[in-house]
């Protein structure tokens, strides 16, 4: 973006033309000479030389603004931004629209500031409020600044014209850019947001505007949706203005992980990733892990209202099955469940076998779905039989579990069963030829 400000800006200080103004005189034909010879030559350095000659010499000039311009390009072109930023003051108090002398300020200020976490020493902050009040001018005037009879010769009428946008939009990120500089976090956020609303192809601020608010994450969680966002246009954007490919495969990776560590996981990041590339800002909505706790724990209570027994076997099932199984199977095992947890004094579970089919010792039972779940082993076998599909109530001590797949292995007497009918023979039918036994006398 600034490589596309600064050719302006080489075109229209090459208006080095310098031409001879109507109502102006030159002192003497030794100032003109003087003149001759800058506009001439090649090598700053040497031209610089040429122009303090001409300062000591003619310190009262009607060429003294032809004299700035001149001082301008070449401090420029020797890289001394702190005197080219110097002049460029003293051109705009007189021509507060020079687009050299506005440029140098927007375009460089920001080369003035200290490096790393250096303090800011007031000539900085003098600086940074030079910067800032340069660029909302430019934003504030720049129809007037880029009006067509302002055009510099050598500029073709469409370029001129393309130059306003690209310069109010480098004006306004030097305003965040500034604001960063200054540590002024709250004003760089909304001078970011500012910068990708009136330019989206700019990826750098989405970028820089994702820092800030991931930087937020303990004081303002509410940010961390935009921040991810944010990060995902970066990573995503390949247009005019995008970060460079291997920057972005870097927020890319950036990105992911620290969508997996809000989220909990990556559903969503491809969604995420998809719309951050077609808009530079978008609501979308990113539950965070703390979120998704919260819902869990209302599911589980309007679970347990609803139906307290499902609930509490399916804390079970999670705690048998999660990273700290071990442990809660320790505290688990040998207890009498349910044991009046949350009011559930007996488990309801739906009948899927019985071994033997008639007076059985084990049942295969299904709590939730109609695949087995528990096995029921019985001190004593229960009476007769009842058919698969039919519903029972239990309780028993815990003794063995498995987690794949899933059975805990209860130990229950006939007396911890409800709903049991004892359809069928409660005895075995007796063998052919076998004798009865006599009948009792009366007595």
């Amino acid at each position: 973006m600034k490589r596309r400000i600064l050719t302006v800006v080489a075109m229209t200080a090459l208006a080095l033309g310098l031409q001879a103004q109507a109502k102006k005189e030159w002192k003497d034909r030794a100032e003109f000479d003087l003149y001759d010879g800058i506009v001439k030559e090649t090598n700053p350095q040497a031209r610089l030389a040429s122009l303090e000659k001409w300062k000591s010499g003619y310190a009262q000039s009607d060429y003294a603004d032809v004299r700035l311009k001149a001082y301008l390009i070449t401090y420029q072109a020797l890289n001394r931004h702190r005197e080219a930023i110097d002049t460029a003051s003293q051109i705009l108090k007189n021509d507060p629209n020079d687009v050299a002398a506005l440029t140098e300020i927007i375009g460089y200020v920001l080369t003035l500031m200290p490096q790393g976490n250096a303090a800011l020493t007031a000539q900085h902050k003098a600086d940074i409020d030079l910067g800032e009040k340069t660029a909302r001018y430019v934003i504030a005037n720049v129809d007037a600044i880029y009006a067509p009879d302002k055009k510099p010769e050598g500029t073709t009428a469409e370029q001129w014209a393309g130059a306003k946008p690209t310069m109010r939009n480098f004006s306004q990120f030097t305003i965040a850019r500034l604001a960063l500089t200054a540590k002024d976090t709250p004003k760089a956020e909304t001078e970011l947001t500012k910068t990708i609303e009136m330019d989206p192809t700019n990826a750098q601020a989405s970028y820089m505007l994702a820092g800030i608010l991931l930087a937020q994450q303990k004081t303002n969680p509410e940010k961390m949706p935009n921040a991810m966002y944010q990060y995902a246009r970066a990573a995503t954007y390949d247009g005019p203005g995008a970060l460079d490919a291997a920057t972005r495969k870097q927020v890319d990776a950036f990105l992911t992980k620290a969508y997996n560590t809000y989220h909990g996981s990556a559903q969503g990041l491809t969604e995420l990733k998809a719309a951050a590339k077609a808009s530079p800002t978008g609501n979308f909505a990113i539950k965070s892990t703390v979120d998704l706790a919260k819902e869990e724990e209302e599911r589980r209570k309007k679970a347990a209202a609803e139906n307290p027994m499902l609930a509490f076997w399916t804390e079970i099932k999670e705690g048998l099955t999660g990273d700290g199984s071990d442990t809660y199977w320790a505290a688990m095992k040998d207890a009498g469940l349910p044991g009046g947890h949350n009011g559930v004094n007996k488990f309801r579970a739906k009948i899927i076998s019985l071994t033997p089919e008639n007076n059985p010792k084990e049942l295969l039972l299904a709590i939730e779905g109609d695949m087995p779940d528990v096995k029921l082993v019985m001190d004593e076998p229960l009476k007769g039989k009842m058919d698969a599909g039919l519903e029972i109530a239990f309780s028993g001590a815990a003794k063995e579990f498995s987690k794949s797949p899933y059975l805990v292995t209860f130990e229950a007497s006939p007396e911890d069963i409800e709903g049991w009918t004892g359809k069928g023979p409660a005895t075995a039918p007796a063998k052919p030829g076998a004798k009865k036994a006599p009948a009792k006398k009366k007595q």
